[in-house]
């Protein structure tokens, strides 16, 4: 697997270049004026995006069969998750380990960011049956602190990022087939998958459910 070079990417697949100041300030200037002038930004649809064309033809594809038992990382780190199985110590550390290996590990960080979502989820699941939505997330934000009771507020800030990433991940392959679809991908970073706007992954999900009916 060759996944795609790490960068800014906006949901049209044009890559974010950075280019000089002078350059980007002569090019902002209109010749009649003194102030710099804001381009327009061109609205993409959707259907149109090559982002997400891309990523629904990776998810419609069949789950490719594994050849080693090693590599099928949910079985081996994660045996039957339940929420009194949730350890968000561990699970955090999975991230961090699978973030620090060679690129070419591109799945375990996709498969330990999941777990992490699907952690959060039982919790937010669990805690939904008696408080409301805001509250049921303040409460397994406590709970992963809990956890986590080492984190100062610069790490805070990471794992705050982290979690949102992870929820995003967890959604986005829980509504295609679950875990397995991982496998799937094979140009994706986590990066880019949680670049993605919550409607975006409602719309690859729903084209890639489309698909395999």
């Amino acid at each position: 697997m060759e996944p795609e070079e790490e960068e800014e990417m906006s949901v049209d697949g044009k890559k974010q270049t950075d280019t000089s100041s002078k350059k980007r300030f002569n090019e902002g200037m209109d010749v009649n004026s003194s102030t710099p002038k804001k381009k327009a930004k061109k609205a993409v649809r959707r259907e149109d995006s090559p982002i997400l064309k891309k990523l629904i033809k990776e998810l419609s594809a069949p789950i490719p069969q594994q050849s080693s038992s090693s590599s099928i990382i949910s079985l081996q780190i994660f045996p039957d998750m339940d929420i009194n199985s949730v350890n968000f110590r561990k699970l955090d550390d999975k991230i961090i380990i699978a973030e620090n290996e060679n690129k070419n590990t591109i799945l375990e960080v996709i498969h330990a960011y999941y777990y992490f979502g699907k952690g959060y989820r039982l919790w937010f699941d669990h805690y939904k049956k008696t408080y409301s939505e805001d509250m049921s997330n303040s409460l397994v934000n406590d709970k992963i602190r809990e956890h986590l009771p080492d984190y100062n507020k610069v790490s805070e800030a990471n794992l705050r990022k982290r979690k949102e990433r992870a929820i995003k991940i967890f959604k986005l392959f829980d509504g295609v087939g679950g875990e397995g679809k991982i496998y799937c991908i094979k140009s994706f970073f986590v990066s880019t998958i949680s670049r993605l706007g919550v409607d975006d992954i409602d719309y690859v999900k729903a084209k890639v459910l489309k698909a395999s009916q």
